[in-house]
C-alpha cells in the first residue's frame, strides 16, 4: 500500500492540506491496472510545503484523472489508464515512478466533500 504524506501550507484561516503524496515501493505501481483506489482516512504523514525534496518527482493526477466509486466512501480512485494514456510516449519509464501527486482542491471537488476535517493539521 502507498504511503500518504499530506503537505500542509498557511492560509488565512490557517495551516491547511494543500498536496498529497502518494508513495510506492518500486515496481508497487502496476499500470498494467485501470484504476487505483486510495482511502483516504489512512495513517499519513504531515510535513509543510517547504519539504517537498528536489527529487521528489513523480505524476501529476488531474481532476480529470479521479474517479469516484460510490461503494467506497472516503475513497478516491485514479485513472492509471488515463495516467498511462497521458504519458504513452514514455511508457517504459512508468514502470519506475514511484509516487503520485494530487492536489487537496482537486480531491474536494471531485468528492464535493471538505477533506480538512480528514486531515486537520496536528
Amino acid at each position: 500500500m502507498a504511503k500518504l504524506t499530506v503537505f500542509y501550507d498557511y492560509h488565512e484561516e490557517g495551516i491547511v492540506p494543500v498536496l498529497l503524496s502518494l508513495r510506492f515501493r518500486p515496481e508497487e505501481l502496476d499500470f498494467s491496472r485501470s484504476s487505483l483506489y486510495i482511502p483516504l482516512g489512512a495513517p499519513f504523514q504531515q510535513l509543510v510545503m517547504e519539504d517537498i525534496g528536489d527529487l521528489d518527482a513523480g505524476i501529476s493526477v488531474f481532476m480529470e484523472d479521479l474517479i469516484v466509486h460510490p461503494e467506497r466512501p472516503h475513497t478516491i480512485g485514479i485513472s492509471l489508464a488515463r495516467l498511462s494514456q497521458r504519458h504513452a510516449a514514455h511508457l517504459e519509464e512508468l514502470a519506475d515512478i514511484q509516487q503520485l501527486w494530487l492536489r487537496m482542491n482537486d480531491i474536494e471537488e471531485v468528492l464535493q466533500m471538505d477533506t480538512r476535517s480528514l486531515y486537520r493539521w496536528k
